[in-house]
């Protein structure tokens, strides 16, 4: 029996992960590579990334090109139809048929890994984005265009908020607060008067990375921190909102939120989005999932779905 194999990528903008479903056994593989999302670290070659991924985790599992039923590829910055074309030509390079090749935002990819439509998932971490699949298997979605002008709420946003903070500070003009000196020490600089030389070269990931050291200030209570973490949950719930009632969920008896990202590793950021959230859809048909791993077999549900029929 020749074998056939499903393929999965999950593209973020910290990193890729390859995953390759053998149908015959049933067993996963996977493989780990760098950041794919060309908006963030566009310094990176993504096409490199992809297809030495591709290339590696097929061979590893001695698989050729033309047994892969499908590809899907949730690709973090996949927002516009020349985002698709981009990464589509990509794929195609590849022997797999562009007919076999499905591509979306990664926030779909973690929807399935622990969702089932209709529900929607919420990706809090270097960005913020919202996508909802109704029982039909229409789609919508809200958020993650790309910092500044969009990704509210997210580990971005929350970045640029408390490191502006932080060079006003360092200006003269802005009352001292515990976390600059956290801050201070996570980017290991000895001086205040060494920062803004040093922050302004910053690129959005690791102006995201702020948020690490403002998260744990927020858990531990400092009220700065708690302030701006329940503004930002508060954005977040608010993109998730507009995909619930866009797919009209209100008259569903179950819907399924799939919370993905970093930022719900804070307690204090995921109790107060599922309070914001529900404040505004109530919490009669709502219901929560976090802990999502692994959205890279998100991807592989979704490749059964559209391209494996088992006999």
């Amino acid at each position: 029996m020749n074998k056939e194999y499903l393929l999965s990528i999950d593209g973020g903008g910290s990193n890729t992960v390859f995953c390759l479903y053998d149908c015959l056994t049933g067993t996963n593989s996977f493989y780990y590579s760098g950041s794919t999302n060309y908006k963030i670290t566009p310094d990176k070659d993504e096409r490199e990334i992809i297809l030495g991924g591709i290339e590696k985790v097929l061979a590893d599992a001695k698989a050729p090109p033309e047994q892969v039923l499908g590809l899907v590829m949730g690709m973090s910055g996949c927002d516009s139809p020349s985002d698709y074309q981009h990464y589509l030509s990509i794929a195609s390079s590849t022997q797999i048929s562009e007919h076999s090749i499905y591509i979306c935002n990664d926030s779909e990819l973690a929807f399935y890994s622990k969702g089932t439509p209709p529900g929607l998932c919420i990706i809090a971490g270097t960005g913020s984005v919202a996508t909802g699949v109704a029982k039909n298997r229409t789609t919508s979605r809200s958020g993650g265009w790309g910092s500044p002008i969009s990704d509210e709420g997210s580990g971005g946003w929350l970045g640029i908020q408390v490191l502006k903070a932080l060079l006003r500070y360092c200006d003269g003009y802005e009352e001292p607060q515990p976390v600059f000196a956290r801050l201070r020490e996570f980017f290991g600089v000895s001086s205040y008067s060494d920062l803004p030389k040093m922050l302004s070269q910053f690129a959005m990931n690791e102006i995201a990375s702020a948020a690490r050291p403002l998260m744990d200030f927020a858990d531990e209570g400092d009220p700065y921190c708690l302030k701006l973490v329940e503004q930002a949950a508060g954005l977040v719930s608010d993109i998730a909102f507009s995909v619930y009632s866009k797919l009209g969920f209100f008259s569903e008896s179950k819907v399924d939120i799939v919370m993905a990202g970093s930022l719900y590793k804070s307690n204090t950021f995921k109790k107060a989005f599922v309070e914001a959230f529900e404040a505004r859809a109530g919490s009669h048909n709502l219901v929560f999932h976090n802990d999502v791993e692994l959205p890279v077999l998100g991807g592989i549900i979704l490749a059964k779905e559209k391209f494996y029929q088992q006999t």
